[in-house]
């Protein structure tokens, strides 16, 4: 049944548009951090994404945001996600990821981090930790 779930998931993201992207980061983020409104500190570039969002609000402040979203700031308190593998390989105290690989979307979380910002994580996303 977990190998199907997992399945029909990549199916659906290898044919979704960005609003599939954005259901999916309001549903992991509300998850996460047990809001119903997550504040993010982003890239202008990124800020795109969730322009049709209830879930997740943009913020221009670090301080009062609850993630970063895209970007890895070290002077940035807050947990970072981003979407590029080589970064979140090369940080280890990146919350997670989700990028695309041969044409398959991939999404990873590191249950360390999520221990250390004291975030949850539903039995949706358990198949992606690490």
């Amino acid at each position: 049944m977990k190998k199907f779930a997992i399945f029909l998931t990549a199916m659906v993201f290898l044919f979704a548009e960005d609003s599939m992207e954005l259901q999916l980061f309001e549903k992991l983020f509300s998850k996460l951090f047990n809001k119903k409104t997550v504040f993010v500190y982003t890239k202008p570039k990124y800020s795109k994404i969730f322009e049709d969002s209830k879930v997740i609000k943009l913020t221009k402040s670090c301080k009062k945001a609850d993630l970063q979203f895209g970007v890895y700031d070290k002077n940035c308190t807050k947990p970072a996600f981003v979407l590029d593998y080589y970064i979140y390989k090369k940080h280890p105290d990146i919350l997670g990821a989700f990028y695309w690989r041969k044409g398959r979307p991939q999404l990873r979380l590191r249950k360390k981090v999520i221990k250390k910002y004291n975030l949850h994580i539903s039995k949706d996303f358990e198949d992606f930790l690490e």
